[in-house]
């Protein structure tokens, strides 16, 4: 757990898909206690962000880093932390939260609660929009879980949601003792009771929280130099072949012609090769020579087993801005929605599935048994066990290719993964042991 953790240090991905798609395709089988105790120990922090292709919003936790201790400095650029005088851009709640930080240093949510006399609801919410805000995190996994499920506020309580009479028309004169607009809840909002007894049902979360800008988690000041040359490393370790689209991605605070001049001393040193090795990727590609044989070993194996991955996962190649032929990225290389997932086999998409595997589009290029084995791949991953005991909904597979699941000349291939025949559709039971 902790060399990938620390193998994907620095990268801004969709917090509720760390541990439902990356990380359990890399730590078989995944035990999310250990997580928790990478984060304890204090070797790795999480830090929130704004994440990639995802809709900006302060209330809601998005995106999500993980940086290990001493080393933020190098993925994280300096912020002015909001003051609490009423001109940051955060609500009231937050800046007094944030200035009970400043005070006390890294608190427990008590600690919290009576120095700023919230309520525990009201504290929750400051905290996860100071979690989002990338100003503030906790020593615990499970408090991130727990932020990433927190269901913020109902709107109307905030100084920044927006004006409900920004429609109405500039000479609008509202009727006297009349309301000039009656807002009704959104009942699906409404907070739901929850049994105390479930997993952050608790009166506080766990864990101590603290400023994310401190010299503890930055780490002491570094030259460019240096921080390019551990950058650099990283992406080699990380991807195996390095290019200007990796930090077009990652946007870390040195620039690319720093990256790039620490390159090359590396090749110069002979540690890293320079050529061009994947189709499509722009500028000089450096590669080590253990990537260099992988991709060459992978055009060549011809019992490759099939990949699964989320399309937001860092190795998915087909999510950049690839200058290829439509032969080399087809359409269906690029499904819609967040809950999209490909299945590769040799490079190749053999799958596409949107909406966690109700709809699926198949290559035509595919050959029977490619189908057969991605479907299995697919099933294996859609039915990851979920951290904390949280609970997967049965599969349902409604179209392939357009056409009803049960209709598809591919649909015995998905029963052979396990699905049955349930009218128009295919369902997989998701069980659980213990």
């Amino acid at each position: 757990m902790s060399v990938v953790v620390k193998q994907l240090a620095g990268l801004v991905r969709p917090a509720p898909a760390w541990e439902r798609d990356y990380l359990p395709v890399r730590v078989r089988p995944y035990d999310a206690a250990a997580l928790s105790g990478l984060t304890q120990s204090g070797a790795v922090v999480w830090v929130g962000a704004s994440a990639p292709n995802e809709r900006s919003d302060v209330r809601g936790l998005t995106g999500l880093r993980f940086v290990e201790r001493g080393t933020g400095g190098r993925w994280l650029a300096p912020v002015q932390q909001p003051s609490g005088d009423g001109s940051s851009t955060l609500s009231q709640a937050p800046s007094r939260v944030l200035e009970a930080l400043r005070s006390h240093g890294a608190s427990f949510v008590s600690d919290l609660h009576a120095a700023t006399g919230l309520t525990m609801l009201a504290l929750r919410d400051a905290l996860r929009e100071l979690a989002a805000s990338g100003l503030a995190t906790n020593d615990s996994a499970d408090a991130l879980r727990e932020v990433i499920r927190f269901r913020p506020l109902l709107p109307g309580n905030r100084r920044d949601d927006p004006d409900p009479t920004g429609w109405l028309p500039a000479g609008f004169s509202p009727t006297p003792g009349r309301p000039i607009v009656q807002r009704r809840p959104n009942l699906r909002r409404l907070p739901k009771w929850r049994r105390p007894d479930l997993p952050g049902n608790r009166d506080g979360w766990v864990g101590r929280w603290s400023l994310v800008q401190t010299p503890g988690i930055l780490g002491a000041a570094e030259d460019d130099e240096t921080r390019a040359e551990a950058i650099a490393r990283q992406w080699l370790d990380r991807y195996g072949i390095v290019t200007r689209d990796w930090w077009r991605r990652e946007r870390p605070t040195v620039s690319w012609r720093l990256i790039y001049r620490e390159l090359r001393r590396l090749e110069l040193r002979g540690e890293v090769r320079r050529g061009y090795f994947v189709r499509g990727l722009a500028g000089a590609q450096f590669a080590t020579a253990a990537a260099v044989d992988a991709l060459r070993d992978a055009a060549t194996d011809t019992d490759a087993p099939p990949i699964t991955m989320a399309t937001s996962d860092p190795a998915n190649v087909y999510a950049l801005p690839l200058m290829v032929s439509p032969e080399d990225r087809p359409a269906i290389a690029r499904p819609r929605g967040g809950g999209a997932v490909l299945v590769t086999r040799r490079g190749r998409v053999v799958i596409a599935a949107e909406g966690r595997g109700r709809r699926i589009t198949v290559s035509a290029e595919a050959t029977e048994d490619d189908v057969h084995r991605a479907a299995e791949s697919l099933v294996a991953h859609l039915t990851v066990p979920l951290p904390l005991g949280q609970r997967r909904r049965d599969l349902e597979l409604e179209t392939i290719d357009g056409a009803a699941a049960t209709r598809s000349p591919h649909a015995a291939a998905f029963v052979a993964a396990g699905y049955r025949r349930d009218g128009l559709t295919l369902r997989k039971a998701v069980t659980y042991s213990g």
